[in-house]
């Protein structure tokens, strides 16, 4: 509640309070984020905190930064893939936060962050075109599955959120 009180009370940055309590600002914000979910009802700006954990996540694999990747991951959390996205090459399941980070540890670079459907994603991009969608599903501000997606009619709704059109 005080990361909470400090940030939506008195406009402290999530670094500021990160510093003052021992923790990461992205701790920082998932107190702040459970916080205000106790003293109100849930609003379009609650949600931020899963776009948040999505992107905190991608950088973490881009990075190879295991630690970090453990922290935003669930203990329980699965990874499974569809059809489609089975026939492209993706593992069809991968159990547990100790093989999900390791599999995403280093990973991902070529993934990018989007939106589908008005829900936070990252697609893998080949050509300008996306291939697997990542489908996230964030509980209580850490990852608690992502589903390997590929349906075509799924692709075409994917929205690149970094504002390119072509991969870096």
């Amino acid at each position: 509640r005080v990361a909470f009180v400090l940030h939506e009370s008195f406009g402290f940055e999530f670094e500021t309070i990160a510093a003052i309590l021992d923790t990461s600002p992205v701790a920082a914000r998932k107190l702040a984020s459970r916080a205000r979910a106790k003293v109100r009802q849930p609003t379009i700006e609650d949600s931020l905190a899963d776009w948040e954990v999505v992107d905190a996540f991608l950088a973490a694999a881009r990075g190879g930064d295991f630690a970090h990747l453990m922290e935003l991951l669930a203990p329980d959390v699965r990874v499974r893939a569809d059809a489609a996205a089975l026939a492209v090459g993706t593992p069809e399941r991968i159990d547990g936060r100790d093989e999900v980070a390791a599999f995403f540890d280093g990973a991902a670079k070529a993934a990018r962050p989007v939106s589908v459907d008005g829900r936070p994603g990252a697609a893998w991009f080949q050509h300008g075109e996306a291939k697997v969608l990542f489908d996230f599903v964030v509980e209580r501000g850490t990852i608690a599955s992502i589903t390997f997606r590929a349906e075509g009619d799924l692709l075409a709704r994917v929205v690149r959120r970094d504002g390119a059109s072509e991969p870096s």
